[in-house]
C-alpha cells in the first residue's frame, strides 16, 4: 500500500505528458468531433431510451464547451489568427465549430424545445462567426490562386460549403418566417456556389499534379460527397428547393458516395502494402471524424427524403435503394463511431504507459515481500 501513491503520481503524470492534457492549442478540426457524434445522434435519437440519449447529449455538451472556452481564450489573448488563420488551406478547418455548433443546436431544439431561446442565441452568434470565415474563405481563395497553392489543397475546403449549409437547417427549423424562407435560400445557394469554386480547386489539384493515392488522398476528401449530402438535407429541412430537385441532389451524392468511397478503398489496400495495417488504418487524426460526419449526412439525406412527393414516386428502384441505406447504414454509423473512439482512446490515454507503471509497482512489492 505503501507504493501506491507512487503509483498514482506516476499514472497522473504519464497522462499530463500526452499532448491533449498538456496546454498546447487546440488543432481546429476538432470541431469534427461535435459534428460527427452529433450527426450520429440526430440518426438515432428515436431509437434509443431517453436516459442513453440525455447521457450522449450531456458528454457532447461537455466537449462543445471544452472546445469553446479553448477557442475563446485563444481569441482574447490575441493569438487567434495567428494559430488558426494564417495557412491559406488549414484555415478552412475553422468551419468545423461553425457546423458543429450547428448540429449541436439542431439536436438540442429537436430533444429540448424549451430551450429555444438560449439555442436561438447561440445560432445567431454562430451565424456571425460564419460571416467572418466567409471573408477568411475568400482570402484564402485569393492566396491559393495567385501563389498556385494547388498541391496542398484538400477536401478539406469544402467546409465552406457544410458550415453554411448547416446554417441552413438549423435556421430552417428555428425560425418559422419569411425572413428566415428567404435568408435559407440565399445561404443555400451560397453554399453550393462554393461547393463549385472548391470541386474547381481539388479538380485541379488531382488532375494537374501528380500525386499517389497512399500519401497525397486526404481523410478530408470524403467532403466531397459529404457536402452534397448535407445540402439536401439542407434543402429538406428548409423547403428552400422543389422535391424533384432535392431527388436529383440524391443522385449525385450516392454518385460520389461510390466513388469517393471507392478510391478510400484503393488507399487503404495502397498504404498497407507500402506501410502496414497499424501505420495504413491503427493511427488516430482528428480529420479522420470528417469520415464519420460525411456517411451520417448522407444517412440522414437518405432516411429524411421523401419520395411519395416527387414525380419518382412510382420507381420501385428507388425505394428499395434507400431502404437498403437506411437498414445497413445505422450499424455501419455505430462501427465508424467505436472504432474511431477507439482510436482516439489509445492515441490519448496513456495505456502502455501506465501498464509500465504498473508492473514497475508490481515488481517492487514483490521483491520487498522477498
Amino acid at each position: 500500500m505503501k507504493d501506491f501513491p507512487n503509483f498514482l503520481e506516476s499514472v497522473i503524470l504519464s497522462f499530463r505528458k500526452r499532448s491533449i492534457f498538456r496546454r498546447n492549442p487546440i488543432d481546429a478540426s476538432n470541431g469534427a468531433l461535435i459534428m460527427a457524434i452529433g450527426i450520429l445522434l440526430i440518426s438515432i435519437h428515436s431509437r434509443f431510451q431517453h436516459i442513453f440519449i440525455f447521457t450522449l447529449d450531456l458528454a457532447l455538451l461537455i466537449i462543445w464547451l471544452y472546445l469553446f472556452a479553448t477557442f475563446l481564450k485563444t481569441a482574447l489573448k490575441g493569438s487567434f489568427r495567428r494559430r488558426y488563420l494564417t495557412h491559406p488551406v488549414q484555415s478552412f478547418a475553422v468551419g468545423t465549430w461553425i457546423a458543429g455548433t450547428s448540429i449541436l443546436c439542431f439536436l438540442f431544439f429537436k430533444q429540448y424545445p424549451q430551450y429555444k431561446t438560449i439555442i436561438a442565441v447561440i445560432s445567431i452568434l454562430n451565424g456571425g462567426l460564419w460571416i467572418f470565415y466567409l471573408f477568411s474563405c475568400i482570402r484564402c481563395y485569393q492566396v491559393i490562386f495567385k501563389s498556385k497553392y494547388f498541391e496542398k489543397v484538400h477536401g478539406i475546403l469544402l467546409l465552406s460549403t457544410v458550415s453554411t449549409q448547416s446554417l441552413v437547417i438549423v435556421y430552417g427549423n428555428l425560425f418559422d418566417n419569411y425572413f428566415a424562407y428567404i435568408l435559407t435560400k440565399i445561404l443555400i445557394n451560397i453554399g453550393i456556389f462554393l461547393y463549385i469554386i472548391n470541386i474547381l480547386f481539388i479538380l485541379k489539384r488531382y488532375l494537374t499534379i501528380s500525386w499517389n493515392v497512399s500519401d497525397d488522398w486526404k481523410n478530408t476528401n470524403c467532403i466531397i460527397h459529404g457536402a452534397i449530402s448535407i445540402t439536401g438535407v439542407a434543402a429538406i429541412m428548409s423547403e428552400s428547393i422543389n422535391f424533384d430537385s432535392i431527388v436529383y441532389i440524391w443522385f449525385v451524392a450516392i454518385c460520389l458516395f461510390i466513388f469517393i468511397e471507392g478510391i478510400e478503398v484503393w488507399r487503404m489496400f495502397a498504404r498497407v502494402k507500402r506501410y502496414s495495417i497499424h501505420h495504413a488504418i491503427g493511427h488516430y487524426h482528428v480529420s479522420q471524424w470528417a469520415r464519420n460526419f460525411t456517411f451520417g449526412t448522407f444517412y440522414v439525406f437518405t432516411m429524411n427524403l421523401d419520395l411519395t412527393n416527387t414525380s419518382f414516386h412510382n420507381q420501385s428502384i428507388l425505394y428499395f435503394t434507400k431502404n437498403m441505406i437506411i437498414n445497413a447504414g445505422l450499424p455501419v454509423l455505430i462501427f465508424l463511431l467505436v472504432f474511431e473512439s477507439i482510436l482516439f482512446l489509445k492515441a490519448t490515454l496513456p495505456f502502455g504507459e501506465i501498464n509500465g507503471v504498473y508492473r514497475s509497482t508490481i515488481k517492487k512489492v514483490f521483491i520487498r515481500a522477498r
